[in-house]
């Protein structure tokens, strides 16, 4: 057996930062051990796992020993930069990749070729910043408090020098040490003067949210009750639960996911760590986990060459967007190859403006991190809740080579040489009232829902919400049960009934359970639009009792967003560039799916009763005499027929699959046994024939006994298999 491959893990697992540190550590160990039972014997991984204590110096020489083993490959770590920026030189030295799941901090990463993130680049994110208050909270006269660590000093450099650039004021700085303890008056000798704090539009608070717990609620005490926008550290449940709505009203803060935009894989994820570990994981552990996604995927790129450090690094620098590695916070890839976007920018604006050349892009391109949207949300409703509008990069060249186009309709905004799709955000809920019907034959399901849209988006209306619909329904009746239309949050509720394709899954039959599908999209406008996302606050998630027919039980259900791909263009000449090119159009869709389990009990009387009861029939043949051939093997005979009838009267009821249900080898055993039993009859009568009675009775009495005993241990042996698999 092959010894398993080690990746490191170093994070603070002690002191006061063990609490972000112990969640990353829980995700790399779900994931290896995930990792693991799937590879069976084949390649396993091994973590090797330190704490850095967030100390430079004790980080460092942790890395350093972890470094002296020749056999690890590749090491994930490090919630803060301090101790990234301490043991970054070290990894590099010992030719060893690093990926943080969370730091992304130019003085860590600029320049250094084994060093990675999974997040996107805090200049990245300072950038935007500035860009969002801007272009769409339409903000000015900013009060920027940074912290004087790399990632406040970054996220502080790259904001005002995109403000700058797009004319947004910053009426002031203010630093403050990221562990420092403010004094309870702190923000009341900071910022004194009423007349100044007046004129602020908005509060960029480019800082951790340990400092931010502490300082937040001193601003909204001193009066400055403005917008606030954070970076992806302030996601902590803290502000929601330990502190005052009226602290956290108006408050945002970007990320490179976010749960509500959860996709499937997210979902699954999530539930595993919660299972484990009885809590809700943190984004970094969710990126902790897909870092562990980019190495596996990494080692297993080398097929049956054993996997090298270099080879890793390699890897890992040449994932671009078409080679993508889908993670459970979305598409992971570094864009480390030409700028295309610049390319085309640079385009447009000598054909519109003539000039020469584009701005320079925000962010520094030699850190290899993940090339990412940033997502805003806001602090409310006790969650981190997604934006009305958000702002998000094409990826497609169709769009950039379209770009005049796309900014005449609105559809596009250039940014100082940085194009952004304006997507507009509608919540979705839906809750079942029943299932009225689980067809198995025609590969559908029907149900009875109440399903609501909630918005804020100025450039939606309710003909938009009108052509939000389930793309799998093969049938819906609906009729508006009600609507709100005067408050700024819009919202309209139907009560529908629904017909819905479902892709079936018979193979284990009839000890089946089953996932019925719903995906929920808009009819016309793709992902670049309009973003669905589940409104799963006000959706119930307990039992659904009432299922028809009354042969299946409820096991779960999930709601989760995802991107829907057709398969056509649609002839929409936006759609196709070249010859022979067809682009990708992906639809926002929220998924609701229902599993639910078959009750054996009712099929014990209606499909293994009766073959039983056949096969009991035959089993009279033993009692027959043996010079009674005709009897015996019109008996036989009888029986075969009796089983192929009933066989094809079962699959009758069933759709066309290609391939074998486990109800089908219960059929093949019972073959067997029918046609063991002819053999065996046609051999007692050539004895017989022969004069051999005594050895014939002999014969007949061991094929028989041995044929049926065989049917009882291997129908025994099929539904324990069967039952435990459930």
């Amino acid at each position: 057996m092959a010894k398993p491959h080690k990746i490191g893990v170093l994070v603070p697992l002690t002191g006061a930062k063990a609490e972000k540190g112990i969640p990353l550590k829980n995700a790399a160990e779900l994931f290896v051990d995930q990792y693991n039972a799937r590879a069976g014997s084949g390649d396993s991984l091994e973590l090797v796992i330190r704490d850095d204590f967030d100390d430079p110096e004790k980080a460092r020489a942790a890395a350093a020993e972890m470094a002296k083993d020749e056999n690890l490959l590749a090491v994930v770590g490090h919630y803060y930069p301090d101790a990234a920026a301490a043991t970054a030189p070290v990894f590099a030295a010992a030719k060893i990749s690093f990926i943080s799941p969370n730091v992304s901090s130019p003085a860590v990463f600029s320049g250094n070729p084994w060093a990675f993130s999974a997040n996107f680049a805090d200049d990245v994110q300072g950038a935007f910043i500035a860009v969002y208050l801007k272009e769409v909270l339409k903000k000015d006269n900013v009060l920027v408090i940074h912290t004087t660590d790399p990632f406040g000093m970054a996220l502080r450099d790259a904001f005002l020098a995109k403000a700058q650039r797009i004319g947004l004021k910053v009426l002031r700085t203010q630093g403050v040490d990221k562990d420092a303890t403010l004094a309870a008056d702190w923000a009341a000798t900071t910022f004194a003067e009423k007349s100044e704090n007046d004129q602020i539009g908005a509060v960029a608070a480019l800082t951790h949210s340990e400092i931010g717990l502490q300082f937040l609620p001193q601003l909204r005490q001193q009066g400055i009750k403005a917008a606030v926008l954070a970076p992806n550290t302030w996601a902590n449940p803290k502000f929601l639960t330990g502190m005052d709505d009226k602290y956290t009203a108006d408050v945002y803060l970007t990320s490179a996911f976010l749960w509500e935009m959860a996709n499937q894989k997210a979902s699954q994820f999530a539930a595993a760590y919660i299972k484990r570990f009885g809590q809700q994981p943190s984004i970094a552990a969710a990126m902790t986990y897909d870092s562990m996604l980019l190495l596996a995927d990494a080692i297993a790129a080398g097929g049956t060459t054993p996997p090298t450090r270099a080879g890793i690094r390699d890897h890992l620098a040449g994932i671009e967007w078409h080679g993508f590695v889908e993670g459970v916070t979305g598409n992971l890839f570094f864009k480390n190859g030409r700028d295309m976007t610049a390319d085309y920018v640079a385009k447009y604006l000598r054909a519109t403006k003539g000039e020469s050349a584009a701005p320079p892009p925000a962010g520094d391109t030699t850190v290899q991190a993940a090339y990412r949207d940033v997502f805003v949300s806001v602090m409310k409703d006790g969650r981190f809740k997604a934006a009305a509008v958000q702002l998000l990069r094409p990826h497609e060249e169709y769009v950039l080579k379209e770009m005049a186009e796309r900014i005449e309709k609105g559809q596009v905004a250039l940014v100082d040489g940085t194009p952004y799709h304006i997507v507009d955000v509608i919540f979705v809920g839906v809750d079942v009232v029943r299932i009225n019907d689980i067809n198995i034959k025609d590969m559908q399901w029907d149900v009875d829902v109440f399903m609501w849209f909630k918005w804020n988006g100025p450039r939606i209306d309710g003909k938009d919400i009108d052509k939000v619909a389930a793309i799998n329904a093969v049938k819906e009746q609906s009729s508006l049960f009600k609507e709100d239309l005067s408050r700024s949050t819009r919202y309209r509720a139907y009560r529908k009934r629904l017909t819905l394709g479902a892709p079936f899954d018979l193979s284990a039959f009839p000890f089946d359970s089953q996932t019925l599908p719903m995906a929920i999209a808009h009819t016309n406008k793709n992902s670049t639009h309009i973003m669905l996302v589940p409104d799963s606050r006000h959706m119930e998630t307990g039992p659904i009792n009432d299922i028809k027919p009354q042969e299946w039980t409820y096991l779960k259900r999930s709601i989760f967003s995802d991107l829907y791909r057709y398969e056509s263009t649609f002839g929409d000449p936006d759609y196709r560039q070249g010859i022979g090119y067809k682009s990708p159009v992906y639809f926002s869709t929220v998924n609701m799916t229902v599993d639910v389990q078959r009750m054996i009990k009712p099929y014990l009387f209606t499909f293994f009763l009766p073959l039983l009861i056949i096969l009991g029939i035959i089993l009279v043949i033993l009692w027959v005499p043996l010079d009674q051939f005709a009897p015996r093997i019109n008996a036989s005979i009888s029986g075969l027929i009796g089983v192929l009838v009933y066989h094809m009267s079962q699959k009758n009821s069933f759709p066309k699959v290609g391939y074998t249900m486990i109800a089908d080898y219960y059929f093949l055993v019972a073959y067997a046994f029918v046609v063991t039993m002819i053999i065996s009859i046609i051999f007692t009568q050539n004895l017989m024939a022969s004069g051999q009675k005594d050895l014939a009775k002999q014969r007949n009495r061991k094929l028989s006994y041995g044929a049926m005993i065989s049917v009882v241990l291997i129908y025994g042996v099929l539904t324990i298999f069967s039952m435990s698999a459930r």
